[in-house]
């Protein structure tokens, strides 16, 4: 019984140094990236083996343009969480920050230059050796989302598009919404039914416009309750996520 006993326990040390191995190995780490004029930070996230792999580039809500990183987790808003979630997924992971600093409370404008941001972002990606270049895909929540979109219709080189309650933008999006044409991707769009009016009505707009281009777009609304702070988490609606990004991103040969 002893023998049999300390097997057991010698099983659940090995499982649990294994699990523990797993979660060091996707934790997010911080890196920076080169942009006009300087540096950005970057959460980067992992996922186990070797690449080169399937990327998703996040796109933060502007809470963190607001209150800095990691200031913005302790309201709510977890970045690393959804980092490390998309490395579990099996997705390399880049997630930008914005701002040098959080620019304020209640600051929550869309600026130019974040397009640029993004962009620079994304090409520094693609010349990563863990990334596979054929599988990239862009995601974002509020204005992350806005900026993703913004960013996605001047790019050919995505896979898929993620857009997580994306922001009005005080109009920004009607902007966007004019340049359509140009977006390639394929479209995951996440609303909750109890957002704030210019949230649902940006969403509607872009719905119609993508309907109308005959641009490929999975829209899912939820009425779970949880508003617009539903996606500041990963949460129940994170399968209609992993189920579109296993479909886009799996399909293409590693270059």
């Amino acid at each position: 019984m002893r023998r049999k006993a300390f097997g057991v326990c010698l099983l659940a040390a090995v499982v649990l140094c294994a699990s523990l191995d797993a979660s060091a190995q996707t934790a997010p780490k911080i890196t920076s990236f080169p942009v006009s004029g300087g540096q950005r930070r970057a959460l980067i996230c992992k996922p186990q083996g070797s690449g080169p792999f399937p990327t998703v580039v996040f796109n933060h809500a502007s809470i963190v343009d607001s209150l800095g990183w990691p200031e913005a987790r302790r309201r709510g808003f977890q970045l690393d969480g959804f980092c490390e979630a998309l490395a579990k997924e099996g997705y390399f992971t880049f997630a930008p920050i914005r701002e040098l600093s959080g620019q304020g409370r209640g600051f929550m404008d869309y600026r130019e230059e974040y397009l640029g941001i993004v962009s620079r972002a994304l090409d520094h990606v693609l010349e990563l050796p863990e990334v596979d270049r054929s599988r990239v895909a862009l995601m974002g929540v509020s204005m992350g989302g806005l900026v993703s979109l913004g960013v996605s219709i001047e790019r050919a080189d995505l896979k898929a598009l993620v857009l997580l309650a994306p922001a009005w933008g005080r109009g920004q999006m009607k902007e966007f919404v004019a340049r359509i044409d140009g977006l390639a991707a394929p479209v995951l769009l996440l609303v909750e039914a109890s957002d704030s009016p210019p949230i649902l009505g940006g969403v509607k707009l872009l719905e119609e416009s993508l309907r109308n281009k005959g641009k490929e777009l999975r829209l899912v609304r939820y009425n779970r309750g949880g508003g617009h702070e539903l996606f500041y988490a990963v949460d129940y609606w994170w399968e209609d996520v992993r189920s579109f990004l296993r479909e886009k991103l799996a399909a293409s040969t590693p270059r």
